[in-house]
């Protein structure tokens, strides 16, 4: 028989001391009469924020929508750990499970996944890390700004939809639409739609091109607001959706434009990425489209 050691007694005061405070600090796993009880309140949470069933969607998508919330609620866990004596109105969650945060004056945040963000102030928000995509549609207020704050120095917009995305070898901006300033040390630098900057943690800026659609924007058109079309004309759809996508809308004939102007939409989209939404929307009609560049061109029957 060998003889085991007591590697207790062989312990300093303070080896001791870490493993006494590791004793004390060690907490017991919760019962399973516990973990029921958290299990029913969040099932009751769950259900009285999602009221309507949504439509369903493929366990991928599902996971990325997941995903995306996370970064959402890693904004508003930095909002309110601050302590500001008045409270402090920067937006408010519309759809917790895209990432996608309302802000008072129409526009609207999109927030990707693992993203750690800090309000500042009503109009201010840092980026310490992932990336954020700001939409400033043309319904929203004129008067309206934010200001983004980044090691790579601050981006305001000029009536606009860009994305930041900050890591900490660099800060990458992309222009969507209208026009971003870029200022660090005095220095400000434009950048017009269409426009990509990427500034290195060295401060070096170099500009390139990014196009306005397509894979670049995927993400961002995964969280793109619901867009209630009950009694709405389908022309305004259309015009909405295309932006989403980041296309111009075109009518190839004029009976085309009539035909979106004089329809009146009904029954709902939600829960769909743009493209599926038109799609399922122009089935029902007796329009059709197609995406030629940078435009989404609806035809009729009559126009072909």
């Amino acid at each position: 028989m060998t003889e085991q050691r007591d590697s207790n007694a062989a312990d300093g005061p303070e080896e001791r001391l870490d493993r006494d405070l590791a004793n004390a600090l060690r907490t017991e796993p919760l019962s399973p009469e516990a973990l029921a009880r958290i299990h029913a309140a969040v099932q009751t949470q769950w259900r009285d924020l999602h009221p309507v069933a949504r439509p369903s969607r493929s366990r991928r998508k599902l996971w990325a929508a997941i995903a995306a919330g996370i970064g959402a609620i890693a904004l508003l866990l930095v909002w309110v750990r601050q302590s500001a004596p008045t409270p402090l109105l920067f937006g408010s969650i519309a759809r917790l499970e895209e990432g996608r945060v309302s802000l008072p004056d129409g526009s609207n945040l999109r927030v990707g996944a693992g993203t750690l963000t800090n309000v500042l102030g009503s109009h201010d928000l840092e980026l310490l890390r992932g990336m954020i995509y700001f939409d400033h549609p043309p319904a929203a207020a004129a008067s309206s700004f934010l200001r983004v704050h980044t090691r790579a120095g601050i981006i305001e917009h000029v009536g606009t939809e860009f994305e930041v995305f900050s890591s900490e070898q660099i800060v990458r901006i992309r222009v969507r639409e209208g026009q971003i300033r870029l200022r660090n040390a005095g220095l400000d630098t434009v950048a017009a739609a269409g426009t990509e900057i990427v500034a290195n943690s060295n401060g070096v800026i170099a500009r390139g091109s990014v196009a306005l659609n397509g894979e670049p924007w995927r993400w961002v058109s995964s969280m793109a607001p619901n867009y209630e079309i009950e009694g709405r004309p389908l022309l305004e759809f259309l015009q909405f959706e295309s932006r989403e996508l980041g296309y111009s809308l075109v009518f190839s004939d004029a009976h085309a434009r009539q035909v979106a102007e004089r329809t009146i939409l009904h029954g709902t989209v939600r829960g769909r990425e743009p493209l599926d939404a038109v799609n399922s929307v122009l089935a029902t009609t007796s329009l059709s489209y197609s995406i030629r560049g940078n435009t989404l061109q609806v035809h009729s029957s009559e126009g072909t």
